[in-house]
């Protein structure tokens, strides 16, 4: 009788009730995964990853020690057929775009559901890479922002008060509300109306509801 070889993985994560957790989560009799080690600090995972040599890391970011994302780009450099996946509860556009330049295999959150933990596993496992769709959505709307910053080249401040100047505010109301100085926002408006090429409000109202500001 052939005995089956399990995919390897190497938990690294200082939350040990969660640990523990995923490690019996994949070890479960009808999952094919078998777990070779778990660290519970930054410090301890090179260490585990250059002995055990698994297949797949489960990393968190956050963690006593050496953080995820730097632990992440030692490895990718010193042992490129490791498959690094964060498992993390941050889901901000600037660790998951750091995720993706350092060139890790996966992104997901600590509240993904199972199935989907298996699928990014199976995906990761396979040579393809697999980063929770929950920030896909999340790049998309920032790209998008940024394409729209970059179009009219409007600063994220002017952003901010375009909204405000549109409800009728004045200068003064905009400057109490956002905790600035009136002269700054009569700056702002200056600059906003000249790089949208108008003169009247009429025209600022007119352009914020076309663009759903």
């Amino acid at each position: 009788m052939t005995t089956q070889v399990l995919p390897t993985i190497l938990i690294a994560d200082d939350h040990y009730l969660f640990n523990d957790a995923l490690a019996n989560l994949l070890t479960a009799p009808e999952i094919p995964y078998q777990i070779i080690g778990q660290v519970y600090s930054g410090d301890e995972v090179l260490a585990a990853v250059h002995e055990l040599r698994p297949q797949v890391l489960l990393l968190d970011i956050n963690m006593p020690g050496r953080n995820g994302l730097d632990i992440a780009q030692q490895l990718v450099k010193e042992n490129p057929s490791l498959r690094i996946v964060f498992l993390t509860m941050y889901g901000s556009v600037k660790f998951v775009e750091e995720a993706q330049a350092i060139g890790v295999a996966g992104y997901m959150l600590k509240n993904i559901r199972k199935t989907s933990l298996l699928e990014g596993l199976a995906i990761v496992l396979a040579g393809g890479v697999y980063f929770d769709p929950s920030l896909q959505n999340l790049l998309a709307v920032q790209h998008q922002e940024d394409d729209f910053f970059k179009q009219f080249s409007l600063t994220k401040r002017e952003i901010e008060i375009i909204p405000l100047l549109c409800q009728g505010l004045t200068n003064a109301d905009v400057a109490r509300k956002l905790y600035l100085a009136e002269q700054t926002v009569k700056t702002h408006r200056k600059n906003i109306y000249y790089k949208l090429g108008i003169s009247h409000l009429a025209d600022l109202i007119k352009f914020a509801t076309s663009h759903n500001l």
